[in-house]
């Protein structure tokens, strides 16, 4: 399960990111026990990621750019500690100060967006508490090949989302003028979520939030959340199959259909894949097709056959192999695989996310 500003980059003795928008950002720093050498600076926004450097001189560094909405980025001097300080890119002039390592721990001000982050980590402590526990419970049950207790972990994921998005909505409801609100919406709510529960943190949100890049970004995942809603009819997708013929979702009315989005290099994806081919192998006799959509590149495209053909997936299968740029990642706001969703007969949407036996206990009471 998968998640900044294109910057075209220009070196000068003071590392700039080229104008993009007018909104200005500027990094002021001081290391006390690094004198020389460079330090990084990476940006991330809108799916892509922009790098520079600066020299350190007498432990000062400088950035400065501009930015269109504020973004995650990144400082890390390159050496064999491999440490990092992420923050938040913003319209502001920052300053970052530090002893030497760890960087994570170096100080931040001037910057709005920080202090709330900092409110918001805060805040998140005993999420973040839970989260370590049952990471390092997976890795330890992965090492083993426990599968009885990674089936158990999978379970507890989405709760664990849940109750962190408790806190989520509190932090918003509490700071409806932060940018740093949007964000975290957008960082939350992004995946395996509904209008219903976006709609009102979004309505909460300041006129000048909800005016912003990320603000506006939020009202454009909701508007798409609510065009497929349960009870929705599914926007029709058309792609090419495996042969390269166009194939459309609509083409299967008069089925049960799971429209299922994954990829042949998803891990989780595949093994999810076993759970649909029982329901498939179950159900396909009794009026239930699946439309798969693949999430494979066009440099993929080899490994994506091998893997229908591996994991015996003997059902409808599309993609343009544009990766993560496939035309239903904006059309049904998929931002993170596997997902699917099931139609009815006639097309309208009756579930999401239907995972592990949850599939076919849902067809047993449609279909019998």
């Amino acid at each position: 399960m998968k998640k900044l500003l294109l910057l075209i980059l220009t070196l000068s003795a003071s590392p700039t990111f080229a104008q993009t928008a007018d909104s200005a950002f500027s990094i002021s720093g001081k290391i006390e026990n690094i004198k020389t050498g460079l330090i990084y600076l990476t940006v991330y926004i809108g799916g892509n990621a922009r790098k520079d450097s600066s020299k350190i001189i007498d432990g000062r560094f400088a950035f400065k750019g501009f930015i269109s909405q504020p973004c995650n980025a990144i400082l890390d001097i390159k050496d064999e500690k491999q440490d990092y300080l992420r923050f938040y890119a913003d319209a502001s002039d920052m300053t970052i100060t530090g002893i030497d390592y760890p960087l994570k721990e170096w100080v931040i001000s001037g910057s709005p967006i920080n202090a709330d982050e900092k409110k918001l980590t805060a805040f998140l402590a005993p999420v973040k508490a839970e989260e370590d526990k049952y990471y390092a419970a997976y890795s330890q049950a992965s090492k083993n090949k426990n599968q009885v207790v990674l089936d158990s972990l999978d379970e507890l994921e989405m709760a664990m989302t849940m109750r962190k998005r408790t806190f989520i909505k509190t932090f918003v409801l509490a700071n409806p003028s932060s940018d740093r609100s949007a964000m975290a919406i957008l960082e939350n709510y992004g995946y395996y979520a509904e209008a219903d529960e976006v709609e009102p943190l979004y309505e909460v949100l300041n006129k000048n939030v909800k005016e912003s890049k990320n603000g506006e970004t939020v009202k454009k995942m909701l508007d798409i959340y609510k065009t497929v809603a349960i009870g929705e009819m599914a926007p029709d997708i058309t792609q090419p199959d495996t042969t390269g013929k166009p194939l459309s979702l609509s083409s299967l009315k008069g089925n049960y259909v799971l429209v299922d989005f994954w990829a042949s290099w998803c891990g989780p994806c595949r093994k999810e894949n076993p759970n649909i081919v029982k329901a498939y192998q179950a159900y396909h006799a009794k009026g239930f097709e699946i439309f798969g959509v693949s999430y494979d590149n066009e440099k993929g495209t080899a490994k994506w056959k091998k893997a229908i053909v591996d994991d015996g997936l003997s059902w409808k299968q599309v993609s343009d192999l544009q990766g993560w740029k496939n035309a239903t990642s904006e059309q049904y706001y998929i931002k993170a695989i596997p997902a699917n969703l099931l139609l009815d007969k006639n097309g309208k949407i009756i579930a999401k996310n239907l995972f592990g036996k949850k599939l076919t206990d849902m067809l047993a009471l449609l279909v019998n």
